[in-house]
C-alpha cells in the first residue's frame, strides 16, 4: 500500500476557542451518493446553497456510506462496518472557520452513530446515543454541520456498541490559516487494532461465560514494555494484529518523499483497546501539538500513545533508503509497520526496533508545555474526586464506584449518578487509577488543561488535551472550563472498558430561579 497522496499547506493553531455559533442538524431520506465528494471548505453563500439545495440544505462536502463488509486483514474472513468500503474510513479535511457539513448514510441492519473525537460541537452534533443524539436507524441518513473553531489532527468513530473495533473509524483534519511552521508533506497515519472474530463474544469470553479463544488469553514472547517500568503492561485482547493507514505488516503503507524533506507526520491513535510506541528509523521526531493543541516543541526518539490520542511531530528526512515508522503495541510482541522511501528498495524492517532515550507521550506527560496561558477565566471552583476502579472476576469497571448503563452492565447496577455543573464554572477533577491498567480517560466537548504536578492549579502553561492515559497507581488532574452547555460524556477510551461501564455523564444545569447560590 503506497501513498504519494500528501498536503503541503503549512499550519498554524488556534489556541482559545471561541463561542459555538447554533449548529443544525437535519434527518434526510437516504440518498443515492456515492463516494466522498472532494472538499472545497463548503461556501457560505446562500445564494450559492440556495442554487445548489433549493433553499432547503447545503450540500454536505462528504458523504459517508455506512456498510455491512466481510473482511479478512489477516486470513480470517469477518464481519465488519466499513467506510465508504474502506478501513480506515476516508480522510475528512477542513481548514479552521470551514463549515462542517458531512451526511452520514447507515447501510446497516442495525443502528449506528459517528462521534467526531476532539471536536468542540454544539452538543447534538457530539454523537453518543441517548445522551445527545438519538442513533441513525437501519437505512436512515443524518446531516452534520457545525462551525469549526479548532484546527488540528481529530478522528471520528462509532460510539455504538463495538461497532468502532468492527472498523467505523477515520481520520479528521482541521488546517490552520496561518502557518507557524514549514514543511513539505502533510501526512496522516492511523493506527488501529483488528480482532479476527466477532467482539461482542470477547467480554463473555473474558467473563467466562463463552469458551476462551486466543484473543482473550495472556500475550506471549518478548512484550513491549512502557519506557521506565520492568512492569507488563496489562491488556485485555490479544490482538493478533494491527494496521497502518489500513496496511499490514505483510502489505505495508508506504510514503515516498526525497531527501532533505520536512514532514508533518499526524500520529493518530484510533485504536478500540492498544497502545503504542511510536519511532521511526533513524530520525528524531520533534512534537510540535498534541490532541489537536500546540506545545513546546521537544524532541525525542520515541513517542508512547494512549487510545485515542494525537501527537504531531516534524521529522527531516536525513538519507536516502527505506526507514520503517514502527507502531509497538504496548503489552504484546506485535507491532504494525509503515514505510518513508527515499529512492530505496522499499522494503520494511520488521526487527525490534532500537529505542533512543528521548521519550514523550504517555507516561511523560511532564515534559508538555503550551506556548500559551491555558488557565480559564476566573470563576466558581467545582471539583470532583474520580476513582477509576475495575472488578476482574466480573469484568466491569467503574468510576467513583458508579457504573455507566453500557451494552455489558447489568441493569441492576447501571447506577452512575449524573455529574452536575454549571456554566462558568473551573470544573476540576483528579483521577485516582485503583487498578493494574492504564486508561486513557476522555472528555467530550471540551479541552482540558493536564497539569504538570499535582495541584498546580495556578499552573500557567498547563498542556491542552481531551485524552490522557491514567495509570496504574496514578494521580492525574485535570481542568476545564465549562463553556459549552450539554450532556457530555467523559470515559475511558479503552472501549470494552466503557462498554462495561466505565463512564460518567456531565450535565450543565441551572440553580432555580429566587434561590441564592
Amino acid at each position: 500500500m503506497t501513498s504519494n497522496q500528501h498536503h503541503s499547506k503549512p499550519s498554524s493553531h488556534m489556541t482559545r476557542r471561541a463561542a459555538i455559533a447554533a449548529g443544525v442538524a437535519i434527518p434526510l431520506a437516504p440518498l443515492a451518493v456515492g463516494a466522498t465528494t472532494a472538499v472545497q471548505g463548503g461556501s457560505d453563500d446562500p445564494a450559492a446553497a440556495d442554487r445548489r439545495t433549493g433553499g432547503l440544505q447545503f450540500k454536505p462536502d462528504y458523504v459517508l456510506n455506512i456498510e455491512p463488509k466481510i473482511t479478512a486483514p489477516f486470513g480470517v474472513p469477518v464481519g465488519s462496518i466499513l467506510v465508504n468500503d474502506q478501513d480506515p474510513g476516508p480522510e475528512i479535511r477542513y481548514t479552521v472557520g470551514d463549515m462542517f457539513r458531512v451526511l452520514l448514510q447507515n447501510h446497516l441492519d442495525t443502528p449506528c452513530t459517528v462521534h467526531w473525537h476532539g471536536m468542540i460541537v454544539p452538543n447534538w452534533m457530539d454523537g453518543v446515543p441517548g445522551i445527545t443524539q438519538m442513533p441513525i436507524h437501519s437505512r436512515q441518513s443524518f446531516f452534520v454541520e457545525y462551525p469549526l473553531v479548532q484546527s488540528g489532527s481529530y478522528w471520528y468513530h462509532s460510539h455504538f456498541g463495538l461497532q468502532e473495533q468492527l472498523g467505523l473509524h477515520g481520520p479528521l483534519i482541521i488546517e490552520e490559516k496561518t502557518p507557524p511552521y514549514a514543511y513539505d508533506h502533510d501526512v496522516t497515519c492511523f493506527g488501529t487494532d483488528w480482532v479476527n472474530q466477532n467482539p461482542y463474544t470477547l467480554i463473555p469470553q473474558i467473563r467466562g461465560d463463552q469458551p476462551a479463544t486466543e484473543a482473550v488469553a495472556e500475550p506471549k514472547g518478548d512484550l513491549y514494555k512502557l519506557p521506565g517500568s520492568n512492569k507488563v503492561f496489562d491488556v485485555d485482547i490479544n490482538y493478533p494484529g494491527f494496521m497502518l493507514n489500513g496496511g499490514t505488516n505483510a502489505k505495508p503503507w508506504t510514503f515516498n518523499c526525497r531527501t532533505g524533506d520536512r514532514l508533518r507526520l499526524r500520529l493518530i491513535n484510533g485504536a478500540t483497546a492498544t497502545s503504542f510506541r511510536v519511532a521511526l528509523d533513524g530520525h528524531e521526531m520533534e512534537i510540535i501539538q498534541c490532541d489537536g493543541n500546540p506545545c513546546v516543541p521537544i524532541k525525542v526518539d520515541s513517542i508512547c500513545m494512549a487510545v485515542a490520542e494525537r501527537y504531531d511531530v516534524l521529522v527531516t528526512i536525513k538519507n536516502t533508503g527505506s526507514f520503517t515508522l514502527h507502531w509497538c503495541a504496548l503489552g504484546q510482541s506485535q507491532q504494525v509497520v509503515g514505510v518513508i522511501n527515499v529512492d530505496g528498495d522499499g522494503k520494511a524492517n520488521l526487527g525490534r526496533p532500537v529505542f533512543g532515550s528521548r521519550v514523550g507521550g504517555m507516561g511523560h506527560y511532564g515534559s508538555l508545555r503550551s506556548p500559551n496561558d491555558t488557565r480559564p477565566p476566573e470563576g466558581p471552583v467545582r471539583t470532583f474526586e474520580m476513582e477509576l476502579g475495575g472488578n476482574m472476576m466480573d469484568y466491569l469497571w467503574s468510576m467513583s464506584g458508579e457504573y455507566l448503563s453500557e451494552a455489558f452492565v447489568p441493569k441492576y447496577i447501571a447506577d452512575a449518578a449524573p455529574l452536575n455543573i454549571e456554566y462558568g464554572e473551573r470544573v476540576r477533577i483528579r483521577f485516582t487509577n485503583k487498578t493494574s491498567m492504564w486508561h486513557p480517560m476522555h472528555l467530550h466537548g471540551h479541552f482540558y488543561r493536564l497539569l504538570a504536578q499535582q495541584g498546580k492549579w495556578d499552573q500557567r502553561d498547563a498542556i491542552l488535551k481531551d485524552t490522557v492515559g491514567v495509570g496504574p497507581g496514578q494521580h492525574v488532574d485535570i481542568e476545564f472550563y465549562a463553556d459549552n452547555p450539554g450532556h457530555w460524556i467523559c470515559h475511558c477510551h479503552n472501549l470494552y472498558h466503557l462498554a462495561a461501564g466505565m463512564g460518567r455523564i456531565f450535565h450543565y444545569g441551572v440553580k432555580p430561579v429566587g434561590l441564592e447560590a
